[in-house]
């Protein structure tokens, strides 16, 4: 079975983009205050610490998670090459 690099590429976009279109899911209870991001599977934190210097990086409070962006990308990838795979078998 050979990678189709242009679906790949497509839902590997579409799984960054899931990060700033899709609204996260905020948890309040076990743990500090966080926010997680992904769609279909939470990859990226975004913890909300309060810092007492008063300088707040970016990333210092953000976790990313490779793992679960990697089968984000795959499970996006299974539904496009399905999708594609319907669409051609009802238009023969």
């Amino acid at each position: 079975m050979t990678i189709n690099k242009r679906i790949m590429n497509l839902s590997a976009w579409l799984a960054v983009l899931a990060i700033i279109c899709i609204p996260g899911t905020l948890h309040t209870e076990d743990g500090p205050l966080r926010t997680e991001y992904g769609f279909p599977i939470r990859f990226f934190t975004d913890y909300h610490y309060a810092n007492s210097e008063g300088t707040i990086w970016f990333i210092s409070g953000i976790q990313l998670n490779v793992l679960l962006y990697l089968f984000n990308v795959l499970f996006i990838y299974a539904g496009i090459h399905v999708i594609l795979y319907i669409k051609k078998k009802l238009t023969k």
